[in-house]
């Protein structure tokens, strides 16, 4: 057996650079103009710095520089490859990689081994023990970690490549081991465990013959049976992290040549924080470093920058109502109110005729005291009463909305729109933009300026309507997927309940594969990322909250596309829980019989396994670009005899996927058919439990996705 290449990198010791930085500037807290700010993707912020005047005088004994012969250009600590520094919890992460010894696969001789990197730090740096951990790989494997005054250590045991963990388990012993490490260590370096006669075996050389062993980011490393077996090295385990470059590896970093805090002064404001002189921006404060002597400066609450150097880069305001825009929950300003930025923070004001505090739940309460809103409400019950049309209509509502789950679903907090609402925004329901199994669909546009689709349901089928209604508003409410349309609200005054839904422009699938002209080009990779969405939104529901739905009407008429193709799973006028979906044979599904699982139509038993049945159908119609019916032909039966006699679909083919690409890519691409084709046969098998789950489905067509990108296909099918 050939003996491990591997490329012997220089370490990170002292020798490698022996003089520190000195100050090149007046103001060391002010990098000059031409201190490079990044190198490549990574950010250098002070008190690093790259060349003379850049980082903080006496800082670190190791300089910083920038290869810019790679692209894009690698940063560089003495000759250890940078990957992130962060000033917010002072660490550095550096490329590391692992130690290793490899037996002969006929015998127990050691054929070639290497120790691994012997770090020896300076200050102001120490191994982080908070985000690092020590891991072993082998099927009979004891490995050291050494450091001053320091060991530890951990096993690893496996009988045969079958007997160790599966792949992505915590590493507990079974192929690989993980433990802990000290704090307030500056070296390591990790050796094996030998025989009491000096001498090393391993009895599972003939099917595991290396073992490895490295200090890494704690959670960076995956378990898989693969980094067990060695076939030569091109396809080892040490080969592909060295090329890779991504085990990282994490040291902390403090300012340790000046003290540590300072507690803030006698005659200080109550918010004074402790200080140190390397805390230079106007809104920082410091802390004392977790490992060794020194301290960290952080940017104060409602502050976010450098807190090492002045002016714009230092700690500025945050603005937090710009961010509550995206992210509500980060910064809430609960109902009733609004926010106003401060500075160092912000204020959620109560709207006009509220007072309170609108960052707490409930916080604007009325500015008038209840007796005097029951007085209003008396007076104005008074003068409704005298017209009786009115109290005839509020009644008729209130009936309306009773009937209609109306308590349950307000208490779910679902924006609630009347009647008179739903008309105006619809525009007194001039425009019909469709028609399905639930019911109509308008559009319109609320006061906001958001276009919406207004569903105007119709009782049909044996399920009551008021139960169906519940049914879709609890289920569409509670979910929350990128590829669902989106429920808006509910209008629960009418006899027919109607249901307000986010606007998507492009209209369905259908339309865009079938449609008049179909003009649209839809190219192979549109077309997967239409088939990943679509699969991953049937997924989510298959398994939200604990309960799994079933949507009950999936076809390429009830996937709607944006602006950017990302589809949008619809219509869940069929959805329903699964277990009510099995405790009642006779369960209605209102749906298109060229979808409709035939398992479904002889047992009246609706499941998951039904909605993959009808998500093939849809995978077939994005190959060929033909609708489920055409004609007097079923695009599934010719789709299926095609496979049965060619032993494939590709005659079906739509040619556009085709068309206008390279030889290499016309290869790629008929691979990709052809594995969605399998998949598509294999959703539309009679056995269900021949069929895949969503879930496989959507990493199936993650696998064809990266094929057609130029990725690998050696992933079985």
């Amino acid at each position: 057996m050939a003996p491990l290449r591997i490329l012997l990198w220089h370490l990170l010791v002292p020798a490698l650079v022996t003089s520190h930085l000195v100050a090149a500037a007046s103001n060391p807290s002010t990098p000059g103009p031409d201190c490079p700010s990044k190198c490549g993707n990574i950010d250098i912020p002070h008190p690093f710095g790259i060349g003379k005047g850049c980082g903080r005088p006496g800082f670190s004994p190791y300089s910083l520089t920038c290869d810019n012969s790679y692209s894009p250009p690698r940063l560089y600590m003495g000759e250890a490859e940078v990957i992130s520094i962060s000033t917010e919890t002072g660490e550095i992460r550096v490329v590391t990689w692992p130690s290793y010894m490899c037996y002969n696969l006929n015998s127990s001789s050691i054929f070639t081994s290497y120790a691994g990197p012997l770090w020896d730090l300076e200050n102001p740096f120490v191994i982080s023990s908070r985000s690092n951990e020590f891991t072993a790989i082998g099927c009979n494997t004891v490995a050291i970690l050494e450091s001053k005054s320091y060991y530890t250590g951990c096993v690893t045991y496996c009988e045969s490549i079958e007997g160790a963990a599966t792949n992505g388990s915590q590493c507990t012993g079974l192929g690989c081991c993980q433990t802990p490490i000290s704090g307030n260590l500056t070296t390591i370096k990790n050796y094996w465990n030998n025989n009491s006669n000096g001498t090393y075996d391993n009895p599972a050389s003939t099917y595991s013959p290396c073992s490895f062993a490295f200090v890494a980011e704690k959670g960076w490393y995956h378990f898989n049976r693969q980094d067990l077996i060695y076939e030569g090295y091109d396809n080892s385990y040490v080969n592909r992290v060295l090329e890779a470059r991504t085990m990282p590896l994490v040291f902390d970093w403090a300012i340790r040549d000046d003290g540590s805090c300072r507690p803030p002064p006698n005659n200080g404001e109550a918010s004074a924080k402790p200080t140190a002189p390397a805390c230079v921006s106007r809104n920082s404060f410091c802390i004392n470093a977790t490992q060794g002597s020194g301290y960290l400066c952080n940017c104060s609450k409602g502050y976010m920058g450098n807190p090492y150097v002045t002016g714009d880069k230092g700690c500025t305001n945050i603005n937090e109502c710009d961010i509550q825009k995206s992210n509500p929950e980060k910064y809430p300003c609960y109902s009733g109110s609004t926010c106003h930025d401060t500075e160092g923070g912000y204020k959620c004001k109560c709207k006009f005729g509220l007072k309170g505090d609108g960052r707490r739940e409930n916080g604007c309460q009325p500015i008038f005291p209840v007796w005097a809103i029951s007085i209003l409400v008396i007076i104005v019950v008074a003068v409704v009463a005298t017209f009786a049309i009115f109290e005839v209509k509020r009644r008729k509502h209130r009936r309306f909305f009773d009937r209609n789950g109306g308590d349950i679903l307000k208490s779910m907090g679902i924006n609630i729109f009347t009647e008179g609402q739903l008309k105006k925004i619809t525009n007194g329901y001039k425009k019909s933009i469709g028609e399905g199994a639930f019911g109509k669909v308008y559009i319109g546009m609320t006061d906001d300026s958001q276009q919406v689709a207004v569903k105007c349901s119709t009782a049909k089928g044996d399920v009551l309507p008021q139960e169906e209604f519940v049914n879709e508003i609890t289920f569409q409410f509670r979910i929350s997927h990128t590829n669902l349309v989106r429920l808006v609200g509910c209008c629960l005054e009418t006899d027919v309940p109607m249901l307000v839904f986010e606007f998507v422009p492009r209209g369905s699938l259908h339309s865009v594969l079938h449609g008049a002209g179909k003009t649209l080009p839809m190219p192979l990779p549109v077309r997967l990322d239409i088939a990943i969405g679509s699969a991953e939104a049937l997924a989510y529901m298959h398994s939200h909250g604990g309960h799994n739905h079933v949507h009950g009407d999936i076809k390429s008429g009830n996937i709607l596309l944006d602006d950017n193709l990302t589809p949008k799973v619809s219509d869940f006028g069929s959805a329903k829980l699964v277990s009510v979906a099995s405790r009642y044979s006779k369960w209605c599904v209102s749906g298109d019989m060229s979808y409709i699982d035939p398992i479904y139509i002889k047992s009246g038993r609706f499941t998951e396994k039904s909605d993959v049945y009808s998500f093939g159908v849809v995978l077939l119609e994005l190959v060929t670009r033909k609708p489920a019916k055409y004609g007097d032909n079923s695009l599934y039966i010719d789709f299926i005899r095609s496979f049965k006699e060619e032993g494939n679909g590709r005659k079906l083919y739509d040619e556009e996927i085709l068309s206008g690409v390279d030889d290499a890519r016309s290869h790629h691409h008929m691979e990709c058919l052809d594995r969605i084709s399998r998949l598509a046969v294999r959703c539309l098998k009679e056995d269900v439990d021949e069929r895949p789950t969503m879930a496989e489905v959507v990493e199936e067509l993650k696998e064809v996705k990266a094929i057609s990108s130029g990725g690998s296909s050696s992933v079985a099918s």
